[in-house]
């Protein structure tokens, strides 16, 4: 039995204490609200722990000697938080997705002599770990396409999505430059710049994509790439709604007055959405599309609906924070330094361990293979 430390008592951190708890481990789930790491040990049946991520003493202090950390924090605190982290000696899984490179991190983890799994989530994190399974098993690979989203169970006007994760973080889809690969070079893209695409997905039903930044480094590991690309999915009529907020000027981070106050515009409209009112579940929706050299290609399809509880973005994206961190404690992945999710598709004992952990659990990724005489580019608009 080892020990784990699960900082950040969200959904997806409580899910991950949970899944690692039921393996028989011993987990302590921390948190710097005390209400919120209390209720969130009680629900995955772990102790908790109070302590600021930010202050790496305060969390030593809190956890003592554990054999692993696992990380579910802001993308906003996650970068600091890490680099703090990487210093108390123990191996890190983490899933949080901040804006910033991470050399700094795998360069600090290096020096330490630790382990530090980046992007343990499901886009990027399982999409990568498929794009490298397609590589190894197509033995070798000229470009990929994923296709993903958590939106409402069926569709429902405006947003056409449950609000279950980071809200600034879905803001930042829309308006942060979307990074892809065409013929070896990235290229950026603006993500609310048309046109968009549709793709028919079993079960779901038609949706619409529109290029986002979510890549990250397939961007340096499949660099030299014919095409390499990540879209979000959304129910149709989705991005016109958002181009109305844009226009509006509701994704800007600027001062607006509401009465005699003063709020940030796109705080005030994260506000709105943390709080409206949803009356359909979520469902999160995967495929990713891998183009060997010979003609072959390799689809991966994953469509993933809540239980009671939690949600299926939490759900999902939990368990596989909660799988890699198993392979980790297992045995079967050692590494000193910075290790990437699509490394993990290149070992066959790793990402068959996570899939199968996947479909017992209901999460199944199935899988097709396909020809292909002409590949498809990445969606882009003609004014790039």
């Amino acid at each position: 039995m080892a020990r784990v430390a699960v900082i950040g008592a969200g959904g997806v951190g409580t899910v991950a204490a949970s899944v690692i708890a039921q393996e028989g481990h011993e987990v302590i789930l921390v948190d710097r609200t005390q209400e919120v790491a209390a209720r969130s040990a009680q629900r995955a049946r772990a102790r908790f722990a109070v302590a600021d991520a930010l202050k790496p003493d305060e969390v030593k202090k809190a956890v003592g000697d554990v054999d692993l950390l696992v990380t579910a924090l802001p993308g906003g605190i996650a970068f600091q938080a890490l680099k703090g982290l990487i210093g108390l000696g123990h191996n890190i899984v983490d899933v949080s997705f901040f804006p910033q490179e991470p050399d700094e991190l795998a360069e600090e983890a290096a020096k330490q002599g630790v382990m530090l799994v980046l992007d343990a989530g499901v886009a990027p994190g399982l999409s990568n770990m498929l794009v490298g399974v397609g590589d190894r098993r197509l033995e070798g690979i000229r470009g990929a396409r994923i296709f993903v989203g958590g939106i409402s169970e069926r569709p429902d006007p405006p947003l056409g999505l449950v609000p279950s994760w980071s809200i600034s973080d879905l803001i930042d889809e829309y308006r942060r430059p979307a990074r892809i690969v065409v013929n070896g070079k990235v290229t950026s893209l603006d993500p609310l710049v048309g046109p968009l695409g549709r793709i028919y997905v079993p079960s779901v039903g038609e949706l619409e994509f529109f290029p986002t930044d979510g890549l990250r480094t397939l961007l340096r590991t499949y660099s030299k790439a014919e095409f390499m690309a990540e879209y979000t999915l959304r129910w149709p009529g989705h991005v016109d709604f958002v181009k109305g907020l844009k226009r509006l000027g509701l994704l800007e981070h600027r001062p607006v007055r509401v009465g005699g106050a003063e709020a940030m515009a796109d705080e005030l409209l994260a506000s709105l959405l943390w709080g409206m009112h949803v009356n359909v579940r979520d469902v999160v929706v995967m495929v990713v599309e891998v183009y060997g050299r010979d003609g072959r290609g390799l689809r991966f399809t994953q469509v993933v609906r809540p239980d009671d509880w939690p949600t299926a973005m939490a759900r999902v994206t939990g368990s596989f924070l909660a799988f890699v961190a198993l392979t980790v404690l297992e045995g079967k992945l050692r590494a000193t330094g910075a290790v990437y999710p699509e490394t993990l598709g290149l070992n066959e004992e790793i990402s068959g361990a996570v899939l199968t952990r996947l479909a017992v659990n209901g999460m199944g990724v199935s899988e097709e293979e396909f020809s292909y005489s002409v590949m498809p580019l990445p969606l882009i608009p003609e004014s790039a």
